[in-house]
C-alpha cells in the first residue's frame, strides 16, 4: 500500500512529526511519500530568524507536493502547525488546489496531526479544521489508537529521543504517538484498499 505524509513546517516540530509518522508507515510495510508545501511568504521574510532558517535548509531535500500525490496514495497523513486554532494557511491552500481531486480521494483513509501550540484548544481545533476538507473529499478518517498509544506511554524511555538539532523534539512533541498513527494508517489502508 502507498501512504502520502504531507506536511507543512515552520520551525521544524511539524516535520519532526511527519517523520515519525513516515516511519510509522514504513514499519508497517507502506510505500511512503514525504512531502512538504511549500511557503507562501517571501523567501526573505524569516532571514533574520536562525531556528526557522536552519528548518528550512533541513526541510529543502523534501520534494514539495503535488495532488498526484494524493491520487498515488492508499493512506493520507496531512500535518500543520496549529494557527490560532486553524490549519496552516499553507495547508488550507494545498487542500484548495486540490478540489478537483474529489472523486479520486473518495474511499481513500487520511489521518491528521498538528504539532502543540501553546493556546489551549487550538490544537484540537487545528485537526477539525483539516479534517473537514478531507470528509468533503469523500476520505475516511482514521483516529489515533489511545489504547495503543496509551500502553506505549508506560514502556517509553527518556533516552529513547532523538538527537538535538534543527527537527529537535521540543516537549510536547510525542514522536512514539505519530509512529503509531502511521501505522494504524498503513493498516487502515491496507484492509481498505484489499
Amino acid at each position: 500500500m502507498n501512504v502520502a505524509v504531507i506536511f507543512y513546517s515552520l520551525y521544524g516540530d511539524t516535520a519532526a512529526l511527519a517523520t515519525a509518522v513516515a516511519e510509522g508507515a514504513r514499519q508497517a510495510g507502506a510505500a511512503v511519500r514525504l512531502r512538504r508545501v511549500g511557503e507562501l511568504a517571501p523567501a526573505d521574510r524569516w532571514s533574520e530568524q536562525e531556528r526557522i532558517r536552519a528548518a528550512r535548509e533541513h526541510l529543502a531535500s523534501v520534494p514539495l507536493a503535488q495532488g498526484e500525490d494524493l491520487v498515488w496514495a492508499d493512506g493520507i497523513a496531512l500535518g500543520s502547525p496549529a494557527r490560532y486554532g486553524a490549519m496552516s494557511a499553507q495547508i488550507g491552500r494545498f487542500l484548495d488546489g486540490a478540489r478537483g481531486l474529489s472523486g479520486d480521494l473518495a474511499g481513500k483513509v487520511a489521518c491528521v496531526f498538528c504539532s502543540p501550540s501553546p493556546a489551549p484548544g487550538a490544537q484540537r481545533a487545528a485537526v477539525r479544521s483539516m479534517i473537514a476538507p478531507l470528509l468533503d473529499h469523500g476520505a475516511l478518517i482514521q483516529a489515533p489508537a489511545r489504547a495503543e498509544t496509551e500502553r506505549m506511554d508506560s514502556t517509553a524511555r527518556p533516552d529513547s529521543q532523538p538527537p538535538q538539532g534543527p527537527l529537535r523534539a521540543p516537549i510536547g512533541l510525542d514522536l512514539p504517538r505519530a509512529r503509531a498513527l502511521g501505522r494504524r494508517l498503513a493498516l487502515s489502508a491496507r484492509r481498505t484498499r484489499g
